[in-house]
Protein backbone atom coordinates (compact mmCIF):
# COMPACT_ATOMS: atom_id res chain seq x y z
CA UNK A 1 0.00 0.00 0.00
CA UNK A 2 1.53 3.34 -0.85
CA UNK A 3 1.10 6.03 1.70
CA UNK A 4 3.43 8.59 0.43
CA UNK A 5 0.37 11.04 0.29
CA UNK A 6 -0.88 10.03 3.29
CA UNK A 7 0.06 12.76 6.39
CA UNK A 8 2.53 11.47 9.27
CA UNK A 9 1.68 12.20 12.03
CA UNK A 10 2.84 15.88 13.34
CA UNK A 11 4.13 14.75 16.80
CA UNK A 12 7.03 12.30 14.68
CA UNK A 13 7.98 15.13 12.13
CA UNK A 14 8.27 16.98 15.21
CA UNK A 15 10.21 14.59 17.05
CA UNK A 16 12.94 13.44 14.45
CA UNK A 17 13.49 17.11 13.02
CA UNK A 18 14.63 18.05 16.93
CA UNK A 19 16.26 14.86 16.79
CA UNK A 20 18.37 15.64 13.85
CA UNK A 21 18.97 18.99 14.97
CA UNK A 22 20.40 18.53 18.01
CA UNK A 23 22.73 15.58 16.15
CA UNK A 24 23.77 18.05 13.70
CA UNK A 25 24.22 21.06 15.82
CA UNK A 26 25.62 20.53 19.29
CA UNK A 27 25.70 23.90 20.51
CA UNK A 28 22.12 24.25 20.11
CA UNK A 29 21.62 26.64 17.37
CA UNK A 30 18.76 26.27 14.92
CA UNK A 31 19.51 24.82 11.96
CA UNK A 32 17.09 26.75 9.83
CA UNK A 33 18.05 25.32 6.38
CA UNK A 34 17.06 21.60 8.10
CA UNK A 35 13.77 23.19 8.93
CA UNK A 36 13.29 24.10 5.11
CA UNK A 37 13.92 21.00 3.88
CA UNK A 38 11.50 19.12 6.12
CA UNK A 39 8.59 21.69 5.54
CA UNK A 40 9.44 21.43 1.51
CA UNK A 41 8.97 17.28 1.91
CA UNK A 42 5.92 17.99 3.85
CA UNK A 43 4.56 20.31 1.23
CA UNK A 44 5.08 18.51 -1.65
CA UNK A 45 3.73 15.52 0.09
CA UNK A 46 0.32 17.56 0.25
CA UNK A 47 0.66 17.66 -3.38
CA UNK A 48 1.13 13.48 -3.89
CA UNK A 49 -0.76 11.77 -6.57
CA UNK A 50 -3.90 10.71 -5.02
CA UNK A 51 -4.67 13.58 -2.66
CA UNK A 52 -6.70 16.54 -2.94
CA UNK A 53 -4.28 18.57 -4.22
CA UNK A 54 -2.30 16.50 -6.75
CA UNK A 55 -2.77 19.15 -9.72
CA UNK A 56 -0.61 21.97 -7.57
CA UNK A 57 2.77 21.18 -8.95
CA UNK A 58 5.26 23.51 -9.69
CA UNK A 59 6.00 22.83 -13.44
CA UNK A 60 2.00 23.01 -13.73
CA UNK A 61 1.99 25.76 -12.11
CA UNK A 62 5.04 28.02 -12.87
CA UNK A 63 6.10 27.52 -17.03
CA UNK A 64 2.07 28.35 -17.65
CA UNK A 65 1.90 31.42 -15.17
CA UNK A 66 5.15 32.72 -16.53
CA UNK A 67 4.34 31.97 -20.15
CA UNK A 68 0.83 33.48 -19.60
CA UNK A 69 2.79 36.90 -18.20
CA UNK A 70 5.35 36.77 -20.52
CA UNK A 71 4.73 34.61 -23.46
CA UNK A 72 7.07 34.12 -26.55
CA UNK A 73 9.86 33.21 -23.78
CA UNK A 74 12.89 31.62 -24.86
CA UNK A 75 13.81 28.30 -22.46
CA UNK A 76 16.38 29.83 -21.52
CA UNK A 77 14.49 32.87 -20.05
CA UNK A 78 11.75 30.82 -18.86
CA UNK A 79 14.78 28.64 -16.96
CA UNK A 80 16.55 32.21 -15.08
CA UNK A 81 13.07 33.42 -14.35
CA UNK A 82 12.54 30.04 -12.30
CA UNK A 83 15.99 29.97 -10.88
CA UNK A 84 16.59 26.17 -12.51
CA UNK A 85 19.37 24.79 -14.85
CA UNK A 86 18.25 25.13 -18.70
CA UNK A 87 18.41 21.20 -18.56
CA UNK A 88 15.94 20.83 -15.80
CA UNK A 89 13.82 23.35 -17.49
CA UNK A 90 13.69 21.87 -20.94
CA UNK A 91 12.14 18.38 -19.30
CA UNK A 92 9.82 20.23 -17.75
CA UNK A 93 8.93 22.27 -20.93
CA UNK A 94 8.96 19.02 -22.80
CA UNK A 95 6.60 17.56 -19.83
CA UNK A 96 4.23 20.65 -20.28
CA UNK A 97 4.17 20.02 -24.19
CA UNK A 98 3.33 16.37 -23.99
CA UNK A 99 0.66 17.60 -21.34
CA UNK A 100 -0.60 20.01 -23.92
CA UNK A 101 0.03 22.88 -21.23
CA UNK A 102 2.63 24.86 -23.77
CA UNK A 103 3.48 24.67 -27.20
CA UNK A 104 7.00 25.71 -28.38
CA UNK A 105 7.38 28.03 -31.90
CA UNK A 106 10.06 29.04 -33.87
CA UNK A 107 11.04 32.45 -33.80
CA UNK A 108 10.45 34.70 -36.40
CA UNK A 109 13.35 36.67 -35.92
CA UNK A 110 15.54 33.47 -35.78
CA UNK A 111 14.84 30.09 -36.99
CA UNK A 112 17.12 28.48 -34.97
CA UNK A 113 15.45 29.21 -31.79
CA UNK A 114 11.93 28.50 -30.48
CA UNK A 115 9.77 30.76 -28.55
CA UNK A 116 7.22 29.34 -25.80
CA UNK A 117 3.48 30.01 -25.23
CA UNK A 118 1.12 28.63 -22.98
CA UNK A 119 -2.02 26.66 -24.42
CA UNK A 120 -5.76 27.28 -24.08
CA UNK A 121 -5.34 23.65 -21.83
CA UNK A 122 -2.72 25.68 -20.00
CA UNK A 123 -4.73 28.08 -19.02
CA UNK A 124 -7.70 26.28 -18.21
CA UNK A 125 -5.40 23.98 -15.89
CA UNK A 126 -4.06 27.23 -14.54
CA UNK A 127 -7.88 28.31 -13.67
CA UNK A 128 -8.32 25.20 -12.21
CA UNK A 129 -5.20 25.14 -9.74
CA UNK A 130 -6.00 28.63 -8.92
CA UNK A 131 -9.11 27.79 -7.73
CA UNK A 132 -7.22 24.94 -5.42
CA UNK A 133 -4.85 26.90 -4.07
CA UNK A 134 -7.04 29.06 -1.42
CA UNK A 135 -7.84 25.47 0.11
CA UNK A 136 -3.86 24.40 -0.27
CA UNK A 137 -3.06 27.32 1.32
CA UNK A 138 -5.29 26.61 3.85
CA UNK A 139 -4.72 23.31 4.63
CA UNK A 140 -0.71 24.28 4.64
CA UNK A 141 -1.05 26.89 7.32
CA UNK A 142 -4.54 26.05 9.41
CA UNK A 143 -1.86 26.89 12.17
CA UNK A 144 -0.30 30.10 11.43
CA UNK A 145 -2.36 33.48 12.28
CA UNK A 146 -3.01 35.88 9.67
CA UNK A 147 0.44 37.92 11.17
CA UNK A 148 2.73 34.49 11.40
CA UNK A 149 1.89 33.79 7.16
CA UNK A 150 2.60 37.41 6.42
CA UNK A 151 5.76 37.21 8.66
CA UNK A 152 6.34 33.95 6.46
CA UNK A 153 5.49 35.11 2.94
CA UNK A 154 7.97 38.72 4.08
CA UNK A 155 11.12 36.27 4.57
CA UNK A 156 10.71 33.49 1.86
CA UNK A 157 10.40 36.49 -0.42
CA UNK A 158 13.29 38.24 0.89
CA UNK A 159 15.19 34.65 1.08
CA UNK A 160 14.29 34.00 -2.41
CA UNK A 161 15.93 37.78 -3.35
CA UNK A 162 19.13 36.88 -1.65
CA UNK A 163 19.59 33.63 -2.75
CA UNK A 164 18.96 34.47 -6.38
CA UNK A 165 21.52 37.64 -5.48
CA UNK A 166 24.16 34.66 -4.25
CA UNK A 167 23.69 32.22 -6.85
CA UNK A 168 24.56 34.40 -9.76
CA UNK A 169 27.99 35.36 -8.06
CA UNK A 170 29.02 31.68 -8.06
Amino acid sequence: MDRSHQPLPQRHIATGVRLIEAAISPDGAPVIGLHLYIASGWLARTMARGSPFAAIKPASIGIPALLKARPGLSQTELADLMGIERMTAGVQVARCIRRGLVRRERAVTDRRKYRLFVTRKGLATLRGIAALIPLHEQHLFKGLSRSERTTLYRVLRKLIAGSSRDLAKL
